[in-house]
Formats: structure tokens, sequence, C-alpha cells
């Protein structure tokens, strides 16, 4: 199902989500949209599974399915939680079920709440230094190319064609090759080699990965066509005459190398600039919006083992800080000595907390069951 087909009298609930709500939007801030719908329960009867989410490309525009939406609250997902405090002026869409919800939203605050947050705190350090290797290391907008992942070992005299074909065949003379000290043989890259592989064919090397017989025969089509290695089939008589040496193509590190280079444009193509803008300036050496995210996270998760609510709208000193982040104001070094410190307090008030370990999955279940088909089993 696409967004745009998602019927008005499904949606449960729709709110801004994201910087706008957590009052850390600049002029540049995308506005990030989250909600709840509900299936008709007979969609659910269906051989064919209802979607659990539907979203927009870029997944600025979010809505969980009410059984989804639940799965997450059980598992503390902190951007799940914070949907039951949402600030009003953020609130474009509520309803009496969804209102039912935020009335019981005491359920999903435990102590569970404490790993999630931290969690998810620590993945944003992890985003900070990652999406660095990215800003520091820009791709060129050529595909990768094969010929970057092929190496030769060169046997285009006679004799070193001869010595080595019987060892690739037949795994003999090897001896005679290291007494003349010409064995093992250094792999070129294939750029650097004397022939050239449109002028070649190659043959599977048996019992090997990557590695091919290499050959040069008359009329020869190339090694790669259409983009693609072809490997062909060389008359017994013809081997010692046309066998020029072995081609390596590691084609694990061309595929993810070409991989990388599509996340790289993906990425670059739906990223927020301004986001990255300092970085790129060589300003910062991390990924400043995200450590806001682990501050924020932090200091909702501190908020929750002190009075049973996470943060979403942040205010005053704490406000001040976050946009401090992430303006740059401080060093990656010192944002981590801070991050300890704030999970060091955090320990602490998870061990003289009041909340419940776990989340009451019985009553939980009941509420969810009610909503969905008004009974309570």
């Amino acid at each position: 199902m696409q967004l745009n087909q998602l019927p008005k009298e499904w949606k449960l609930f729709e709110t801004v989500a994201g910087s706008h709500a957590y009052g850390t939007s600049t002029p540049e801030s995308d506005i990030d949209i989250r909600g709840v719908f509900q299936m008709p329960t007979n969609k659910h009867l269906s051989l064919r599974e209802p979607p659990e989410r539907i979203a927009d490309a870029k997944s600025d525009i979010e809505f969980h399915e009410l059984k989804k939406f639940f799965c997450e609250l059980l598992k503390a997902a902190p951007n799940v939680i914070e949907l039951l405090w949402m600030p009003e002026d953020c609130v474009r869409l509520t309803t009496p079920k969804m209102q039912r919800i935020i009335d019981n939203r005491a359920l999903f605050v435990t102590q569970k709440c404490f790993h999630s947050f931290s969690g998810y705190a620590y993945a944003q350090i992890k985003r900070a230094k990652g999406q660095n290797k990215w800003i520091n290391r820009p791709m060129g907008e050529e595909r990768p190319d094969k010929l970057d992942f092929c190496w030769v070992i060169d046997a285009s005299d006679y004799e070193m064609a001869q010595a080595m074909i019987r060892t690739t065949l037949h795994y003999s003379n090897i001896q005679k090759l290291i007494d003349a000290n010409r064995f093992p043989m250094r792999p070129v890259p294939a750029s650097e080699w004397k022939l050239q592989l449109q002028d070649c064919a190659v043959a599977k090397l048996e019992h090997t990965e990557n590695m091919y017989r290499l050959y040069s025969p008359p009329h020869a089509k190339g090694v790669f066509r259409n983009g693609n290695l072809v490997v062909e089939s060389i008359p017994k008589e013809d081997e010692w005459s046309w066998f020029r040496g072995l081609l390596i193509f590691n084609e694990q590190a061309y595929e993810a190398a070409v991989r990388d280079w599509k996340n790289y444009w993906e990425w670059k193509k739906h990223r927020n600039e301004a986001r990255y803008r300092t970085q790129e300036a060589g300003e910062i050496d991390y990924d400043s919006k995200s450590m806001l995210h682990c501050f924020r996270l932090l200091w909702s998760g501190k908020n929750i083992l002190e009075s049973g609510a996470p943060i979403v709208r942040f205010e005053g000193r704490q406000l001040e800080e976050l946009m401090k982040i992430r303006n740059g104001g401080y060093t990656h070094e010192e944002l981590m000595q801070w991050v300890e410190q704030e999970m060091s307090e955090l320990e602490k008030l998870r061990e003289v907390s009041g909340l419940p370990h776990e989340i009451n999955v019985k009553k939980v279940d009941e509420l969810y069951l009610d909503i969905r088909i008004g009974e309570t089993k």
C-alpha cells in the first residue's frame, strides 16, 4: 500500500515529529510526520499480510499499523514512546482510540526504557562517526570499474608459460620454478599489465575462487563483455601457445564497492545538505546532529527514570546545550566524556528507580484487543 492509498478513516493519529517537536529545528530542517493507522480486522484474516508500516521514499512521512505500533511500544522504542507525549501544537489528528492509548501510556514506562534510550543514544554515537566516512571520502559519479579489481600473474614468455601451465593444470614442476627464482610470481594490477584484457580470453582455474587461466587467442573478444566476465573453452592444442598467465578478479570486493557507491549516492541524493555543511568545511570531524540526538535520548531517558515521562519538547538550558552541540560547539572528545558522565548518572538512577522492571504484557494485550475489536480477553 502506498501512502496516498491510506484511507483517512483508517488514521488514528498524525503528528509533526522530529526537530520541530523537540524544539531543535532550524529554517532548513525537514518536516517529519508520524502517525498510527488501523486496518479493518478482516484485513488481518486475509492470506495477504497487511502492511505494518506505510511511508514515503525518504521516510519523512511514516505511519505504523496499530499492531506494529503496540509491538514497538512493548520494545520501548524511543521514537514510538515519545508519540504518546507529543506537544499539542504538533498534533494534527487524534481520535478517541488514540486517546485511550495516551490515557494508558504509563503502562509502557518501565526500567526497560533505560536500555532502549541508552542503546539508541550509543547508536547515534556510531552514526556520528560512521557518516563521517562518507563526508571525508566523497565518491565519484562513475560506477566502480571491474578492471580496478583485476590482477594478473604474468607468464607471457614461452618458458614461463610452459612452467605455469604445467603447474596450474597438473600441479607439478613447482620446484623448478622455485629453483629458477621465478616463483611465486607477484600479481600486478591489470591496468599495468603489458597486454590488454580486451585482447584476451579466460578459462576457469580449477579448485580456486576468483582465478582464471589467461590466454591471448587470435580474434579475442575480450574478458569482459556487456559488463560480465565471460569464461571460454580453450582448445587443448592451443593452450601452450596462447597461455599468458593467471587473472585474479576479486568479484566480492567489486560487488561490495558497487553497493557502497550506490549507498553513497542514495545518501547524497536524499540527505539534508545543511546538516553536513560544517563537516564538509572541515570545521568538525563528526555528525553533530547525531550527537544532538545522543544527548536528547540520554536526557529524555533520565527524565523517564526521574519523573516517569520522556522529554519531547526541550526548553531552557537543555535546549541551549542541544543547539550548541548541533552547531559544533564541542569537540568529539569533549562530547564523549560528557556521554560517560550522563551514562553514569543514568545507571545510578536506574538502581534506585521505582519503575517496574518490565511491561505488563497482559494488560497491554487487553488494551490492544479492546481498541481493535472492542473485546477484552
